[in-house]
């Protein structure tokens, strides 16, 4: 328990060393979009539509949660490092965030009831870039503009699973709140004394409700004795039916502050699709395979399309090694350890030129006690070129995770 104590309250410091930004191609739409809150998933390529944890809470299919024996928490915080190049040069920067926090437990083992809540981040933005110049009215001289952009959208959730007698067929559903703050802010400020400073801000507040629907498939392997076993197929949709933001528009200098406008719009945020398999071999090694897309072509605020938006499609391929647990295994024998990759067709479309991103992952899960782990995953990618006056981006991204485990809320079943 003391170890638990100390690496929580080393989560919660890293969280307050958030500096500069993420990805400057967060200034587009709402941002990168976060498939997973976890260090665990992270490691093996986000995703796992298809996959049913005991000891895992699944935030992308709820029908996942049927097979949950323990009442769980776990939450998480990411560092985020990122290498930006274009063609002056490059730079450094990096950000630590909360990632997320869930909870469940199971309410029947015998027919699949998990029930799960949680608060968890869905899209990401943080940038911030600066622009030189110089007027060539004397009087005005050298100037730098900022461009800054802060927040995101998250959403708070409540669901459950259920799996069909005699099918093992599961099902699962959640009720969704969205809301989330973001900022967009463009400051100007001269090198002479003569001249004021001033800054445009852009907020914008959305809020809704929302619902994500999920199945997985029965074991297609059951009462086969071969070397693969539990092969099952899953699929999740996230539907928004309707956000409102409240948007403001302010002005301010060394003067004063003015709000330009102010107005509640209509944004529309697209469905996103998850469709995977998996498939365990030697009852050790664990195969998945997933896609994910979201047609962000269609996205709107206030019934306009943005212009450098484009559809979404991520391919995400990843394995887990878990050696079988027996009594009296060392340390190093109960090591829970991951892989994957991916590809990635981002929602951005800049300069005519679509971002793409490749990445590669690693993890390992450290046993603290029979039901508890630490969890780490690892990210390095790359995305966007130098060419057509665009920026090249390496990240760098580190997720460390506390799962914890305990037998609350549990009855005996009839």
């Amino acid at each position: 328990m003391k170890l638990i104590t100390v690496i929580f309250f080393s989560l919660i410091t890293l969280i307050q060393t958030v500096n500069a930004q993420e990805s400057v191609y967060t200034r587009f739409g709402l941002g990168d979009v976060q498939f997973s809150y976890s260090g665990r998933r992270l490691g093996m390529g986000q995703m796992g539509t298809s996959v049913s944890d005991e000891d895992f809470i699944s935030t992308l299919n709820p029908a996942g949660w049927n097979k949950l024996k323990m009442t769980r928490i776990e939450f998480g915080v990411a560092y985020n490092g990122s290498f930006v190049s274009d063609n002056s040069g490059n730079k450094f920067y990096a950000a630590t965030k909360f990632t997320g926090f869930t909870m469940a437990f199971p309410a029947s083992t015998q027919y699949g009831i998990g029930i799960a809540m949680g608060i968890v981040p869905v899209t990401f933005v943080n940038y911030q870039v600066n622009e030189h110049g110089t007027d060539p009215n004397p009087s005005v001289g050298d100037y730098t503009i900022s461009y800054q952009g802060t927040g995101g959208l998250s959403k708070v959730f409540l669901g459950s699973s259920y799996m069909l007698p005699l099918l093992d067929i599961n099902i699962g559903a959640t009720l969704d709140y969205y809301f989330g703050n973001v900022n967009y802010s463009s400051t100007i400020s001269f090198t002479g004394t003569s001249n004021l400073s001033a800054t445009y801000q852009r907020t914008y507040q959305p809020k809704g409700i929302g619902t994500t629907l999920g199945f997985i498939s029965p074991d297609f392997l059951s009462g086969v004795g071969t070397t693969f076993s539990d092969l099952r197929i899953g699929a999740s949709i996230n539907i928004i039916p309707k956000i409102n933001a409240d948007t403001l528009l302010t002005s301010s200098s060394t003067l004063r502050t003015d709000t330009v406008t102010s107005a509640v719009l209509d944004m529309k945020i697209p469905y996103t699709l998850n469709a995977g398999a998996s498939v365990t071999i030697n009852k050790k090694y664990l195969v998945t395979i997933d896609v994910a897309y979201q047609p962000w072509s269609e996205y709107t605020l206030g019934n306009i399309k943005p212009a450098n938006m484009r559809n979404m499609l991520l391919l995400s391929a990843g394995t887990e090694y878990r050696p079988i647990r027996e009594l009296g295994s060392s340390f190093w024998n109960q090591l829970i350890l991951r892989g994957g990759v991916s590809y990635e067709q981002t929602q951005y479309f800049v300069n005519n030129t679509g971002i793409n991103q490749v990445s590669v992952y690693g993890g390992f899960s450290v046993p603290l006690s029979y039901a508890n782990t630490f969890d780490v995953g690892i990210q390095y990618s790359t995305r966007g070129t130098t060419d057509a006056l665009l920026i090249k981006e390496s990240g760098l991204k580190i997720a460390f995770g506390l799962s914890l485990g305990d037998l609350w809320f549990l009855r005996d079943e009839k």
